[in-house]
């Protein structure tokens, strides 16, 4: 009995790390198409997107942040980035989000997903690279999952580097 329930937990985080690697994959898919208003549709209403300054930092309101964007913050970026004539995409940069080595724990409210990401850009032949891990809270929702918090730690954010165009 005790294989049993033993192989039934294992199938169950199996499940779930692959539903979860396959939302991932999903939203990087959606970034590099350009499916903005797409990717915005993947947040909660209460949705938090949080780029910090420092890996170690843990006040979002205190400390200044790269980024740190709630649910109109948001729309607005997904409203801008899908305007014809808006400059940080026009001419729109080529994209490639890399998300690997993703680790999944189930909580009580929420499945946090720890995972890496590299992200090329290419626009008008000037080429940007960033990486660092990324920490999603996220709410089951029917298959899927709503993102209560996506925070990137990018590993360049002691030096400086272009403006991020496109989300990370």
């Amino acid at each position: 009995m005790a294989k049993l329930d033993e192989r039934r937990r294992m199938s169950k985080e199996i499940e779930l790390h692959y539903r979860v690697s396959r939302f991932l994959a999903h939203e990087a898919d959606l970034l590099d198409n350009g499916d903005f208003e797409d990717w915005l549709n993947l947040f909660a209403e209460d949705g938090v997107y949080w780029v910090p300054t420092s890996a170690d930092q843990t006040d979002m309101h205190g400390q200044v942040s790269i980024m740190l964007e709630d649910m109109p913050l948001l729309i607005l970026r997904a409203a801008r980035l899908g305007h014809p004539r808006a400059y940080s995409v026009a001419p729109p940069p080529a994209t490639v989000h890399l998300v690997g080595n993703v680790m999944v724990k189930d909580g009580a409210d929420f499945v946090t997903a720890r995972s890496k990401v590299v992200v090329h850009e290419v626009r008008e032949d000037v080429e940007t690279n960033l990486s660092g891990s990324v920490t999603h809270h996220l709410i089951p929702e029917g298959e899927g999952f709503r993102i209560l918090l996506k925070r990137v730690d990018l590993i360049q954010t002691g030096g400086t580097f272009s403006a991020l165009s496109i989300p990370v």
